[in-house]
């Protein structure tokens, strides 16, 4: 113990050795950060501006495909019927205050009946005017063929002889014949107006842009009121922007900055489709937009570099604390186990540190070795060495009986401790023994199992086949997290 107290003082003056060091280089790294915090700041800037950008805008796509729904189960409950269409204005009327883009609303089926409504609340019948089929229209056929809402390319709107988009889903209506169709209608200059208003500053521009080459700019919209061949357009800022996106795989989510005209831009891209990447958005601000907010960031910098000794110094005496209790731990590995300390665990129940098994492998009840048995004390074991560690008795009932581990038919001891050194080394890892003592105990003339388990500062994954999961323990038991909770645990636990 002497020995143990030394090293423990001896790593004290050690740790705060180190906490000095570190305090000075972090301060000196605070410094260089503040001069080189303008480039970082900007790139934080133009992508969480473009993650905003594209997050309203899938905000807006989700609340129409919402609105959409709804009146798709209109129309499968009999509601939305083109055989009684007096009643379909006051039904589809009010979605307009909901959804501020739309242009108009059309109905139509596979029997060439169709009616469609403006934002005004007119009414119209595009099925009784001369050449005129719904089901020759780009929204109507692929939606009977998508399982959900189809997204339209750009069109001539037929009533408003403007371009937009539709959105549209089919259903079977009740107590009727064929198949339905519902499409919402977007004018795109209302739509990449909208977008427009999403810039983060002043300055700032919004473009949207395909694959293909084709362009949507604000300024544009009011000429074309269409995508635009990057070959047309003469702004030379986009032009540059356009190229790093083309030409660089790796820059496409990424900020990047320009200068251009003696003015640094930066600007950042961010698909608007979830599932793939063919439209993208792009968010430009000049970075003079930016610097406005660097002073404030500056004096957070400096604030933060004034608190780093402090910090330092907390990190070390955590350390320690972190040292000391991983010296406790050892101890558990060097207990002598007697029949008295058996005595002892058995008498405390089962618990957070203490859990008690029947057999190592031998299924009682089948009268043969199972998997599911081995699997079962694993589980005990990856649950101390992910928490607080602990000792599993093997041979000893839920009951607390000790009925011995020659249940499990071993030719001899040395059997027994080979086959759990196989066990830990397949389902843990070899690497984890150093954690894990198993010693044999002879204990009212039977023989207990007692594996104890250190805290181990590496996160342990029970493997069983192709599959892995972490365990920790609550209470008397293992239990399962999810990837998710797993994840925060382990963050939290370091």
């Amino acid at each position: 113990m002497k020995k143990r107290s030394f090293e423990i003082r001896h790593f004290r003056r050690d740790i705060m050795g180190v906490a000095l060091v570190v305090a000075a280089l972090i301060i000196g790294a605070v410094t260089y950060m503040a001069s080189q915090v303008q480039r970082d700041i900007s790139e934080q800037y133009i992508f969480d501006a473009t993650r905003r950008a594209s997050a309203e805008f899938l905000a807006m796509q989700h609340s129409i495909t919402a609105s959409m729904g709804l009146v798709r189960e209109w129309g499968e409950s009999g509601l939305v019927s083109l055989e009684k269409p007096k009643g379909l204005k006051n039904l589809l009327w009010p979605i307009f205050g909901k959804e501020e883009l739309l242009s108009g609303i059309s109905i139509a089926d596979t029997q060439g009946r169709s009616y469609f409504i403006l934002p005004d609340g007119t009414e119209r019948k595009p099925s009784e005017a001369k050449g005129y089929d719904a089901r020759e229209r780009p929204w109507f056929g692929p939606a009977l063929e998508t399982d959900g809402v189809y997204w339209s390319e750009q069109y001539l709107f037929h009533t408003l002889q403007q371009v937009g988009v539709s959105a549209s889903t089919a259903y079977s209506p009740k107590n009727g014949k064929g198949k339905t169709v519902v499409s919402f209608d977007i004018l795109l200059p209302d739509l990449y107006r909208k977008i427009q208003k999403m810039a983060p500053s002043t300055n700032s521009k919004i473009f949207v842009f395909r694959r293909d080459e084709l362009l949507l700019l604000p300024e544009s919209i009011a000429e074309y009121s269409d995508f635009i061949s990057i070959d047309s357009v003469t702004n030379s800022l986009i032009r540059s922007m356009h190229q790093s996106w083309q030409s660089d795989r790796k820059t496409r989510h990424e900020a990047v900055s320009l200068l251009h005209e003696g003015e640094v831009w930066w600007c950042g891209f961010e698909p608007l489709e979830s599932t793939h990447d063919s439209v993208w958005i792009g968010v430009m601000v000049p970075e003079s937009d930016i610097i406005s907010d660097i002073g404030r960031r500056h004096a957070l910098i400096w604030i933060f570099g004034m608190g780093v000794v402090l910090i330092a110094f907390s990190g070390a005496f955590w350390l320690m604390g972190r040292i000391n209790r991983s010296l406790a731990d050892v101890d558990i590995l060097d207990v002598v186990d007697s029949p008295d300390t058996i005595h002892a665990l058995i008498a405390k129940g089962e618990n957070r540190s203490i859990e008690f098994k029947s057999t190592l492998r031998m299924n009682l009840h089948s009268k043969k070795p199972g998997k599911e048995i081995e699997i079962a004390w694993l589980k005990g074991v990856a649950g101390f060495l992910n928490t607080d560690g602990g000792t599993l008795l093997v041979g000893v009932t839920d009951e607390g009986e000790i009925t011995g581990i020659e249940r499990d038919v071993f030719e001899n001891e040395d059997k027994c401790q080979l086959h759990f050194k196989n066990l830990i080394a397949t389902h843990i890892g070899a690497e984890m023994s150093k954690h894990i003592r198993f010693q044999l105990v002879l204990v009212e003339g039977k023989t207990v199992g007692v594996v104890h388990c250190a805290r181990s500062s590496e996160p342990i994954f029970l493997k069983n086949g192709n599959k892995e999961a972490f365990y920790i323990r609550n209470g008397p038991s293992s239990d399962e997290l999810p990837v998710s909770k797993a994840l925060q645990y382990i963050k939290q636990r370091k």
